[in-house]
């Protein structure tokens, strides 16, 4: 048997025994030895219905595999088999994805620029997500999130229950919605796009309620089932403070304590490398001392690889924001939230680790999932629109950082499609991917010391309107919103280049010498790119 290499390897056996709690009580796993390099792994199979039992494994090395099985039933244990591992055919078998400086990488060593969305669409048969997953690819967004309970209200269907009617019994697994899980997984991965499954989501409090040995046991089933896809990057919660935070209240830091074990715990089970991490902070407009904008500026979670931020930017435009000061509830837009952004996510690489701002704010303008039959509610978590995206995303790229995006279809259990095609933002996306791809972005640093600030004022205090991304002496990257840039070059010729992130129109503005120069671009809001060709 052949098997490429970062593809999914699947064993099945069958039980000899019955099992009341197959769940919980049956242990059954491999140990695969790669033949030349002595290289052993061990992983978990999963209990998958009546007596059988499977097993998922990702060869990551070329040659000759061999594997036997251990288990406490005689109908699991002492299997043996082998296969050859064969260089990868398939374009989406690059490896999983790890994190190395402020980016992201597959283990064959091909960057990947995170364009990120979220559906809640996975519970779903194959025909009602497929056209939405293509779009995607088309428009190079290449990451989907979600979470695995689907909504609020849904989160319990993802258990089993010792007696129809009864509540949640944690020990035991619906099925069902797994096999739906794997499956969506699976398409993601053969159309080149990353999986973010979310673990938890306190926000309908159903897992509040779980143990910490229903925690790991819960963990090490979703990761048995789909730790071995490549595109797999297992994230341990959404807003994770609300494991014992309400919204109404202060922020109790023990969920920071929890997130740290179980955390652990989930880095141990990605056996393959993948970068694994959680999303905070809850939005809340009542915390103060520590509030919401002091857990903005933190990340206290040593284990992470990456780290997902809530980072709203109308709650980043508002006038004041502090320790002793809630999160905003106004939404609001400005350059003063934009720089706040540039500012954040520049300030976060102290952690040395990439972010990724995983909530801005949806594209919503105002409405709930259902525009047609739900009333505007401006609030900061809903409140974007395509145009105010646009300053969103630059002001990432100029940070190195990366955002987001979602829309009405974020929620939506049914078709996708009809939601995102409502939106000008994919195509937005496509733009800024193709136009960044192009350079060596993971090389490039921010550089706004090198820009001058065009600061805008705002009650009395200027704030920057132009932000820089660089490779020093070669290549530098500069989003405007004002239009007028006067830049630090180092020294050489360059070819300039004026970029109109809405429309992709591309503006030849010709050469220019090393040293300050000046440039007054047509249009607010523009990219500026000098190449150094001498």
């Amino acid at each position: 048997m052949k098997i490429q290499r970062w593809d999914t390897f699947e064993l099945s056996h069958q039980a000899q025994q019955e099992h009341e709690y197959p769940f919980r009580f049956v242990d059954f796993s491999a140990t695969f030895e790669h033949a030349e390099s002595g290289r052993q792994l061990t992983t978990d199979g999963f209990y998958d219905g009546e007596a059988t039992w499977r097993l998922r494994f990702m060869p990551t090395e070329l040659g000759a595999w061999h594997y036997t099985t251990r288990s406490n039933d005689p109908g699991l244990d002492g299997h043996q088999g082998a296969f050859d591992c064969v260089a990868p055919n398939d374009a989406f078998l690059r490896g999983p994805v790890a994190s190395r400086g402020y980016h992201f990488f597959h283990a064959d060593g091909t960057p990947r620029l995170l364009l990120s969305t979220r559906l809640s669409c996975h519970f779903q048969e194959p025909e009602v997500w497929q056209a939405g997953i293509d779009y995607l690819a088309q428009h190079k967004i290449n990451r989907v999130l979600f979470i695995m309970g689907g909504v609020h209200g849904t989160v319990h269907q993802l258990y089993g229950a010792s007696k129809e009617g009864e509540a949640p019994d944690f020990f035991r697994y619906n099925l069902e919605k797994f096999r739906a899980i794997d499956r969506f997984i699976d398409a993601l991965r053969r159309a080149d796009i990353l999986a973010a499954p979310y673990f938890y989501y306190f926000n309908d409090r159903t897992q509040r309620g779980m143990t910490p040995e229903q925690d790991r046991a819960y963990l090490r089933y979703g990761m048995a089932r789909f730790g071995a896809y490549c595109n797999v990057l297992p994230v341990l919660s959404n807003e994770v403070d609300q494991k014992f935070t309400d919204r109404r209240g202060q922020y109790d830091l023990d969920s920071h304590v929890w997130a740290n074990q179980m955390g652990g715990y989930l880095k141990g089970l990605s056996h393959y490398g993948a970068a694994v991490t959680v999303h905070n902070p809850m939005e809340t407009e009542y915390a103060t001392n520590p509030g919401f904008y002091t857990l903005l500026r933190d990340w206290p979670f040593p284990w992470t690889d990456y780290m997902l931020r809530q980072a709203q930017l109308a709650a980043l435009s508002a006038p004041e924001i502090g320790d002793d000061v809630p999160e905003a509830k106004e939404a609001v837009y400005n350059v003063r939230g934009y720089a706040r952004h540039n500012e954040l996510l520049i300030d976060l690489r102290r952690f040395g680790i990439p972010v990724i701002n995983e909530e801005p704010g949806y594209e919503m303008a105002g409405n709930g999932p259902f525009p047609e039959v739900t009333p505007i509610r401006m609030r900061p978590w809903n409140s974007q629109t395509a145009d105010s995206l646009v300053p969103t995303f630059w002001s990432s790229t100029a940070a190195g950082g990366y955002v987001m995006w979602g829309n009405f279809a974020t929620y939506w259990m049914k078709d996708p499609l009809p939601g995102l095609q409502r939106s000008p933002t994919p195509r937005h996306l496509r733009i800024l991917h193709d136009f960044v791809t192009a350079l060596p972005y993971y090389q490039m640093e921010p550089a706004n010391e090198l820009v001058d600030a065009a600061p805008i004022d705002f009650d009395g205090t200027g704030f920057r309107s132009n932000f820089c991304l660089a490779k020093k002496d070669e290549i530098y990257l500069v989003f405007t919103m004002a239009g007028a840039v006067k830049l630090e070059l180092g020294e050489g010729t360059y070819a300039t280049t004026q970029l109109d992130p809405r429309s992709g129109r591309e503006i030849d503005l010709g050469t220019v010498d090393g040293g300050v120069q000046r440039f007054a671009l047509e249009g607010e809001e523009q990219v500026l790119l000098c190449q150094r060709t001498e």
